[in-house]
């Protein structure tokens, strides 16, 4: 890798060290944005090693006729 992202780094880390790493998921705005920030600090201060963000969607939309 000639520039390998934050995220490519800590696993490298994580794999010399024989850990696993934990990967958090959270859809962003729910219940809102305000909250959704004091979640990803809240992930990041327990330890997650990355914080995925989810635009949320439906598949329950009606469909154009």
């Amino acid at each position: 890798m000639t520039n390998p992202s934050r995220i490519s780094r800590r696993f490298a880390d994580l794999r010399r060290s024989g850990e696993m790493g934990l990967v958090a998921y959270l859809t962003a705005g729910d219940p809102s944005l305000a909250s959704t920030g004091q979640f990803v600090l809240a992930l990041a201060q327990a330890g997650a090693d990355v914080v995925e963000l989810g635009v949320p969607f439906s598949d329950l939309w009606p469909t154009a006729r």
